[in-house]
């Protein structure tokens, strides 16, 4: 897609940040930095946006935005260096690289109507009695025709309970405990809503949004254009500070990228021409010049976006039984208060029974827990699809993992070259001759000995045409010599070469779990390559904790050869290898598994694992699984990290605990608040203070404790 430069056709480059006025700095202590700067103070500036562009600046751990004082709070790790880009980057923002909210209401839960009950509660003292009552009843009529509703909507319900708490201290005639019960249970109500809203929006504020518009090259020089208007092919400018809007290759320039928001990694990668950029990512240094590959919904981040939208609508099971099981405990306060009442004939005492009942904190307790372990999740690079997964997995006993590009890293990596000829062919010309040959194919094994050739620097051998014989080896012609490379079948069976006398080595070779490559010249044996996909450094770390969470069981699943896929399980520690599979075997092997009555995952990240992926009871798509790979997946690993498998378990055992641990204490402290009420030593007001302060502190002990257990920092990556 072209775009045309300005209409008087001068160049239009991008623009360089113009600080406009210097951000003063009004605050500065070790580790907390208070700048004040006019753009700060912009109407209906979208601080969450802003802020976690800040959060993204390496040494930043939280951002505080006041738009009404213009100013911004920093806590950093108390460093010049970070001290200096803060307020470098302050300097450099420009008006429009912020983004405005739109001018409508977010759904957030008002509290006028809270306020409105304070201000009637303090003035109830000095307004005339009939105009006290007339306005008490006007201010809880709302929640008594709640009441009447949902009983013949619904049935009986907790709206019910409420309505007649409410109404019997109207009927007692005792307008201001009923109004003020009312304002009790409408602050608990503002609360209990802005924890669950602040559980979901935790997944949403953890995605780099994106920008509004973007730079564009064409001819002549640069536009800016509306971020819808950005097409494939188009080449997008991306400068310090700013967020990547598309998913592509860069072309030209250098910069240090943070990826964070996609792939939980704190530190900034570096980026030059050829690599892969994704949207969502923020340029800290340096400039860039991308071709779009993926825009708009395609994007990186837009299909993460997506997800996240999808799982917060899929409840699981155990969210489902709680709200079922608080539904009955209805039933179970109607029956106490009407016990009550026939014991006591005390209204009173009735009243502070309908105030207290199991249905709230049962019923919010599981989904802000499960809801804030996703968001948790995603801070560490996993996405979880939905609460039905969180729960699925930590009844999970069995684990299976496919070995390549799962427990290993997927790229072959030299690490032993044998001459069988030292005197013709020294290891250095060896290697030579193999990369020499082995530089027209494309397969890893030929990527891996070209590659070591070259950090060794042992030059190129001139040889006649390569012929390709496909999964056997490669021919050609060097230095008048037949040359041979590849599999021992293939040089022993197709060419008659024998390798016997060799055996013992080569053996060696395949018994360290290497994969071995034969050399032959003039119709005799040159040469041997042991090549080995190196295990993940935290590969045996993860098999470990997975243990330690209750895996009873870890399997892995390969098309390696028998002895090599052996070794790999031996060092990992394994409770069963299968080797020598092809992909339609791999799902063959789960659906054995959960016929013996086990839970499996499975964590795979190829085409050929989607049918295996779809079996399993949880799927674990890697952070380079194909599309196809990650659409089948139950939980994505957008991080390039093995542990992340072990830390999405810990986090799901974690949120069931919190479950259990809610329900139990919920059910333990309204049935004590419960046996006050009955027995006359809480009023209709402390029973409501009590039972809300108690939902309330069980809400926010399932967000504070929701996620990994220990630490809550990213983890480093094995690999660093």
């Amino acid at each position: 897609m072209k775009h045309d430069a300005p209409a008087d056709g001068s160049a239009a480059p991008v623009p360089a940040a113009r600080p406009g006025r210097r951000p003063v700095v009004v605050h500065d202590r070790a580790g907390r930095l208070r700048v004040k700067l006019p753009l700060l103070g912009l109407p209906a500036l979208d601080t969450d946006h802003l802020g976690r562009i800040m959060r993204a600046l390496p040494g930043v751990a939280a951002v505080r935005i006041n738009p009404g004082a213009a100013s911004v709070t920093v806590t950093y790790d108390g460093s010049a260096e970070t001290r200096a880009r803060v307020i470098d980057h302050l300097a450099g923002l420009r008006r429009g690289a912020l983004r405005l909210r739109p001018r409508k209401d977010d759904g957030a839960p008002s509290v006028l109507p809270l306020a409105g009950r304070l201000a009637l509660l303090a003035l109830m003292p000095v307004l005339p009695a009939g105009i006290g009552r007339a306005l008490g009843m006007v201010t809880i009529a709302p929640r008594v025709l709640r009441g009447a509703r949902s009983l013949v909507t619904e049935g009986v319900t907790v709206e019910v309970l409420d309505a007649l708490a409410v109404g019997l201290g109207v009927a007692r005639g005792s307008f201001a405990t009923a109004l003020t019960t009312d304002t009790l249970m409408t602050g608990g109500e503002v609360l209990e809503e802005t924890t669950m809203r602040h559980s979901g929006s935790l997944l949403q504020e953890l995605l780099m949004p994106n920008p509004e518009r973007a730079w564009i090259e064409a001819e002549g020089g640069a536009v800016e254009v509306p971020f819808s208007q950005v097409r494939r092919g188009d080449i997008v400018i991306v400068q310090t500070g700013e967020l990547v809007p598309v998913d592509g290759v860069v072309r030209a320039g250098a910069a240090e990228v943070n990826q964070a928001s996609i792939t939980g990694e704190s530190v900034p990668v570096a980026k030059g021409p050829g690599d892969e950029i994704v949207a969502g990512s923020v340029v800290q240094s340096g400039q860039v010049k991308i071709e779009a590959r993926q825009v708009g919904d395609e994007t990186t981040t837009a299909r993460i976006a997506a997800m996240i939208r999808d799982s917060l609508a899929v409840r699981s099971e155990t969210e489902r039984l709680a709200e079922r099981h608080a539904d009955r405990q209805v039933y179970m306060t109607l029956g106490l208060g009407a016990t009550t009442l026939a014991l006591t004939r005390d209204l009173r005492r009735l009243s502070s029974v309908f105030l207290v009942d199991y249905a709230c904190p049962i019923k919010l307790s599981a989904p802000v827990a499960v809801r804030a372990t996703m968001a948790e999740a995603v801070a560490r690079g996993i996405l979880i699809k939905g609460g039905p997964s969180i729960e699925t997995l930590s009844e999970v006993d069995t684990f299976v993992f496919d070995k390549t590009g799962t427990l290993t890293h997927g790229d072959l990596s030299l690490t032993d070259v044998m001459s069988l000829s030292t005197r013709k062919w020294p290891k250095a010309r060896l290697l030579s001759l193999a990369a020499s040959v082995e530089e027209h194919s494309r397969h890893p094994v030929a990527q891996a000995i070209v590659a070591a050739a070259r950090e060794a620097g042992t030059g190129h051998l001139d040889h006649g045409d390569v012929t390709f014989e496909v999964g056997r080896g490669l021919r050609a012609e060097v230095e008048g010599e037949a040359v041979l490379l590849g599999s021992r079948h293939f040089l022993e069976e197709e060419a008659g070469i024998d390798f016997s006398r060799h055996a013992k080595k080569a053996d060696r070779l395949v018994g360290e779990g290497k994969m071995v490559l034969y050399a032959a010249a003039g119709g005799k044996p040159v040469g041997l390559f042991g090549l080995r996909d190196e295990l993940r450094g935290d590969a045996r770390e993860t098999v470990d904790r997975l243990r330690r969470a209750g895996v009873d069981r870890i399997v892995m699943l390969t098309g390696d050869r028998r002895a090599r896929a052996e070794s790999f399980g031996a060092a990992l520690g394994l409770d069963a290898v299968h080797s020598e599979l092809r992909p339609e075997d791999k799902s063959r092997i789960l659906q054995e598994l959960q016929v013996q009555g086990r839970r499996v995952a499975f964590v795979g990240d190829g085409i050929n694992d989607a049918p295996a992926l779809a079996v399993a009871d949880v799927g674990f798509g890697m952070a380079q699984a194909a599309h196809v790979a990650q659409a089948t997946a139950d939980i994505l690993l957008l991080d390039d990290r093995i542990g992340a498998v072990a830390d999405a378990r810990e986090a799901c055992d974690q949120a069931m605990r919190i479950i259990g641990a809610n329900t139990t204490a919920a059910l333990g402290i309204n049935t004590a608040l419960f046996g006050a009420a009955s027995a006359g030593y809480l009023s209709p007001v402390a029973a409501a203070v009590m039972h809300n302060g108690s939902t309330i502190g069980l809400l926010l002990h399932a967000l504070a404790r929701a996620g990994m257990p220990g630490s809550r920092a990213a983890p480093e990556r094995a690999d660093a």
